[in-house]
């Protein structure tokens, strides 16, 4: 009895210390492992990533995704470069990893535009566009008047991209090259005919000068005014570091979407803005997740929109200056990273 009893809590023992290894084991493998939302990427990948842009809100997310951790291990580095051509030289001098631009600024240049669009990031949705004064019914009456809007913004190029499908470019107006809020100053006391502007000031000038009207805005463009991440070509090769880039920025559109409270607030921060300025800003920004970059880049099967829109682009700054650099959609865009994150 004393035997069987001796055996009965030797069995005991051994099934009590067989529980606790597999819990230390398995407690072992989730620390191995990290935090459950960290994806793998970010956490084999330290080192830094600089990333150039210009001063927009649009741009966001990625400050969020900065302050929140979402990058993981990797010093992903915001550079605020207010001259495209700084930018340019930061890719070709090897201080930059990547840019942000859209399509018509990475092109508008005589020389080979640097790097691969691997992720668009946001889309204007109607915040930009084009304004005419009272008695423009017609847009060929532009011709020879006064017309303004800044070089290197979206609202120029929509304004090129309305003149070329009007069968015009900017040699049939006299352009005026104006800051914008100069451009909205010029159109609101009568300087100028029409002007390329952003919001809020497109609908200011909308509201200032009776009779006027938008002729066309972003909104009625999907797909044309979509800012990318451009990376380096030698960069590409240092896949989990991009990968990382683009997980940290669907992070934080999650995180908008899950917290946005405490997300515009951090976002509000980094802009120096109050939260509501920021809001209203952000509002004429569509920030974009995977799904929208599947739907831009395509599949192996059929390539998305944003392949002949990279055409389209560059033949609208081609009609105006004919000097722009014959660029190839095949060797700027990529679906290799879209591919492997949709997996």
């Amino acid at each position: 009895m004393k035997k069987r009893s001796t055996t009965k809590v030797f069995g005991l023992i051994v099934a009590l210390l067989l529980v606790v290894a597999i819990a230390a084991y398995w407690s072992a493998l989730k620390r191995s492992r990290g935090p459950q939302s960290r994806p793998a990427a970010q956490q084999r990948v330290s080192g830094t990533f600089d990333i150039g842009m210009v001063t927009f809100a649009g741009y966001a997310p990625l400050y969020l995704a900065k302050e929140k951790g979402f990058f993981g291990s990797l010093d992903v580095r915001l550079h605020r470069i207010e001259e495209v051509a700084s930018i340019r030289a930061g890719m070709a001098s090897g201080e930059l990893e990547a840019y942000l631009a859209t399509i018509d600024i990475a092109l508008d240049t005589n020389a080979r535009p640097p790097g691969v669009a691997v992720w668009a990031i946001d889309e204007s949705a109607g915040g930009d566009g084009v304004v005419v004064g009272p008695g423009i019914e017609d847009l060929q009456q532009l011709k020879g008047l006064l017309v303004a809007a800044e070089p290197g913004l979206p609202p120029y190029f929509i304004f090129l991209y309305l003149l070329h499908q009007n069968g015009m470019s900017l040699s049939d107006v006299r352009f005026q090259d104006m800051s914008t809020q100069d451009s909205v100053t010029a159109f609101s006391t009568g300087r100028v005919a029409a002007a390329g502007l952003y919001e809020p000031l497109l609908t200011t000038a909308l509201k200032e000068r009776k009779g006027s009207r938008i002729v066309v805005s972003s909104a009625q463009t999907p797909g044309l005014i979509v800012d990318l991440i451009f990376v380096r070509g030698d960069v590409l090769t240092r896949r989990s570091e991009v990968e990382t880039v683009i997980e940290g920025w669907n992070r934080a559109l999650e995180f908008i979407e899950a917290s946005p409270d405490e997300a515009y607030r951090v976002m509000s921060d980094a802009f120096d803005l109050e939260v509501g300025e920021f809001r209203d800003i952000a509002s004429a920004v569509r920030w974009l997740d995977t799904n929208d970059n599947v739907g831009l880049f395509g599949t192996e099967e059929s390539e998305g929109p944003l392949y002949e829109n990279f055409v389209k682009i560059r033949e609208v700054l081609k009609g105006n200056r004919p000097g722009v650099h014959d660029s190839q959609p095949e060797d700027h865009l990529t679906r290799e990273f879209i591919l492997s994150i949709n997996g």
